[in-house]
């Protein structure tokens, strides 16, 4: 396997367990969703405005890359400052970028070249740390920071009564031909 098809793979699983987290919890009203549930981001829909926030700013960190015009639809988009900004009080107002961004990811990394996947990246943290890497790498970060996230709210739900049902990444994996 490639890089670049593991990075799709993990687009295509952001997207599907992105999609599943939102159908279960769209039924509750924003006030359970909001309620502090002493999660890092206080509630469910703060982790999951959490998560739209970190790949605003993810994102907006590739933009200016060669590779990155096919951002452009981020220009139409919040610019967070913080990791905890509330930009969508409402599940109904969170939802539609949920959706854009995950329809990005995908048709970002579908674009990317192997030279694109290998090069550097340079970038400030939330915080202001100087920091440069591998983009194959960093973009591999953000699927990763989802998964721990989405982690944390089927927690929360699982409190409140609530079962995603499995959350494996084995389902997506192509199976595999194997002679004998």
């Amino acid at each position: 396997m490639q890089f670049k098809d593991h990075l799709r793979l993990m687009a295509a699983y952001n997207s599907v367990m992105n999609a599943r987290l939102i159908a279960l919890v769209t039924p509750l009203p924003d006030k359970a969703l909001l309620e502090n549930r002493g999660a890092f981001f206080g509630s469910v829909l703060g982790t999951l405005n959490h998560l739209v926030v970190a790949d605003l700013m993810w994102l907006n960190r590739f933009r200016p890359q060669p590779y990155g015009q096919m951002l452009a639809p981020l220009d139409a988009l919040p610019k967070p400052a913080v990791l905890a900004d509330l930009l969508y009080p409402t599940l109904a107002e969170l939802t539609p970028v949920r959706k854009e961004l995950d329809a990005l990811y995908i048709r970002f990394i579908d674009q990317l070249s192997d030279a694109d996947i290998a090069s550097p990246l340079s970038y400030r943290s939330a915080t202001g740390g100087a920091f440069t890497k591998t983009t194959g790498l960093l973009l591999s970060h953000v699927f990763n920071h989802q998964t721990h996230h989405r982690g944390q709210i089927t927690t929360l739900l699982s409190q409140m009564g609530l079962n995603i049902g499995v959350t494996d990444l084995a389902p997506l994996v192509p199976n595999i031909e194997v002679s004998e």
